[in-house]
């Protein structure tokens, strides 16, 4: 009876240590899952950050173009004299002209060849940051230049 007694806590033991193996390899499981994670969060936070600050700097060179064209604008209007008959025009065609005036045909060439760069660095195979480092631009602009331009 004893031998029976003892065969069973063998067994028993067996299979407990074979469980305690299995959880502690479930537990390992975790941990790694719960690091990647980590890692993935910060990958995320740091990239956020960096479209923030390009997003930043982009509305800072808008708001100076704006404001310079604003002051080109008020010069040229204070220049020659008002004439009582003119109309003035409403705020969405002011927007528009300055917008018209602002791109030029250099500028459009410039844009179509760096356009044409960019594809032709992608079928190369080159990375976004590969492209955005040869063109001297942002990431997140080279990354929508190309979103836009695909076939």
């Amino acid at each position: 009876m004893t031998t029976f007694l003892w065969l069973i806590s063998f067994v028993l033991h067996g299979v407990s240590l074979f469980l305690i193996i299995l959880l502690s390899l479930k537990w390992a499981k975790i941990k790694e899952t719960e690091r990647e994670q980590a890692e993935l969060i910060r990958e995320m936070e740091t990239m956020m950050t960096t479209y923030l600050m390009q997003f930043k700097e982009e509305n800072e060179r808008f708001v100076k173009q704006m404001t310079s064209s604003a002051v080109r604008q008020k010069k040229k209007e204070a220049s020659p004299p008002f004439r009582d008959e003119q109309v003035r025009l409403p705020v969405e065609d002011v927007v528009d002209r300055v917008e018209l005036s602002t791109t030029s045909l250099k500028e459009e060439a410039s844009l179509k060849s760096l356009v044409s760069e960019a594809l032709k660095l992608q079928q190369q195979g080159k990375t976004i940051d590969e492209i955005a480092k040869v063109l001297n631009r942002g990431k997140t602009e080279i990354e929508l230049l190309l979103k836009f331009h695909q076939k």
